[in-house]
């Protein structure tokens, strides 16, 4: 294939007919669904059977909408594409009535298609360029929600179903997502391009961290707890009885070497200082072991998939009681970017150019009384926490055991 075919792109019978394949099989078709709609199924087919991308990256604008609108035009130069972001309720929690309404706006203003991003939170709806400035009355009017999102701003926040659906969560993440989307010092940024590069700020209920906060969030709130899980040990041994749980797999499955079973009592003890929170012992015999009644909220800073200096994991920062505490460093923080950070620098990359102390001295001024993160206050604070001795050589045992179990012997 050459350049003069990309930018040509003709499009053939043979293009189309390939499609056909993707609607066979037992599964929903997504080509079936696509040719239900006024996408333009045949650029998509052109770019299947040359196996390259049909599209070049496009702009548009509407009159008071700085955030939240993506646009691309095929190679020829013949269509194009708008795309709005839409802010979506918290957790993802749509009801029939709501989705109703954004079918009524993709059908009207659009080409039928929705597509429900995936950790970025947003709702993202097709809308053909003609009636770019009637959608936006509509999804305000209508939704009641906003277009938003995209660019160098606060993208679309994102939580986890927390206390709603989950036994797990540790605060209430609706809530708290609710709070910060809303908060006037936060809301004034969400349409104004302010920043060197984009924040995203998600909230996870507990350690089993199911919004993925701690690897593409710059703010990251994670539910957790101070001390040992809490045990029933009536209940658990009612529960290995019955072939349930296997004492000796939770004692072998603990990272940390924290649980110890003691066979002649037929009693569980968690060792709470070591505990790092993995969450393998509440998986396997849940409701026998819970989460600690001590709980937490931590904070975290700084992941990302993708930056100046690479992929990134969170750094921690400090235990909360109660997620509003987090309000005044976030600022803080936000502050020190918007005048510190290079252009496309996210924020992990300015605090590997400047340094922890930038974070640190932040939260010493605007956390003062809050316990500031350690390695076992947390699993993944181990990602940006410098080690102690002691942990760093159970870490090193631990990498060894897996070694020698996976590969008998060590490499």
């Amino acid at each position: 294939m050459t350049i003069s075919d990309i930018k040509e792109q003709k499009i053939s019978e043979e293009d189309l007919k390939a499609l056909e394949k993707l609607e066979k099989g037992p599964w929903p078709s997504h080509v079936t669904e696509l040719k239900k709609t006024k996408y333009p199924i045949e650029y998509y087919a052109w770019g299947v059977m040359h196996k390259y991308s049909p599209w070049y990256s496009g702009s548009f604008r509407v009159r008071y909408v700085f955030s939240g609108i993506l646009a691309r035009r095929s190679r020829d130069g013949k269509v194009a594409e708008v795309h709005f972001r839409t802010y979506s309720p918290a957790g993802r929690f749509l009801s029939t009535s709501y989705l109703k309404k954004i079918a009524y706006i993709a059908e009207n203003y659009g080409i039928g298609l929705i597509e429900f991003a995936g950790n970025t939170g947003a709702i993202v709806i097709n809308i053909q360029p003609d009636k770019a400035d009637q959608a936006v009355d509509a999804i305000r009017n209508i939704m009641g929600s906003d277009v938003g999102g995209s660019g160098d701003t606060f993208r679309e926040f994102y939580a986890c179903p927390g206390p709603a659906l989950c036994e797990f969560a540790l605060y209430d993440t609706l809530a708290a997502m609710d709070f910060f989307r809303s908060h006037p010092e936060i809301y004034k940024f969400l349409n104004t391009q302010l920043f060197p590069y984009k924040i995203k700020m998600k909230f996870s209920g507990c350690p089993f961290d199911c919004a993925g906060a701690n690897a593409r969030s710059d703010f990251t709130f994670i539910g957790t707890w101070v001390g040992a899980p809490e045990v029933d040990q009536e209940r658990l041994r009612e529960m290995i009885k019955s072939g349930k749980v296997d004492p000796k797999r939770l004692v072998k499955n603990c990272p940390s070497g924290a649980i110890s079973w003691d066979e002649e009592r037929q009693q569980l003890k968690i060792d709470g200082d070591k505990c790092l929170k993995a969450m393998n012992c509440i998986k396997e015999a849940f409701p026998a072991i819970k989460p600690g009644k001590n709980k937490k909220i931590a904070l975290l800073v700084g992941s990302h998939a993708q930056a100046h200096y690479g992929p990134r994991l969170s750094w921690g920062v400090a235990l909360l009681d109660d997620y509003k505490e987090a309000l005044p460093f976030i600022l803080k923080v936000v502050d020190i970017y918007s005048n510190s950070a290079p252009r496309r620098h996210r924020l992990a990359d300015l605090i590997l150019r400047r340094g922890f102390r930038i974070i640190s001295e932040a939260a010493k001024e605007t956390l003062p009384d809050k316990p500031k993160a350690t390695p076992s206050s947390h699993l993944r604070f181990t990602t940006g926490a410098v080690l102690s001795e002691d942990e760093r050589q159970m870490y090193t045992e631990w990498a060894k055991s897996l070694v020698n179990e996976y590969y008998g012997g060590e490499q």
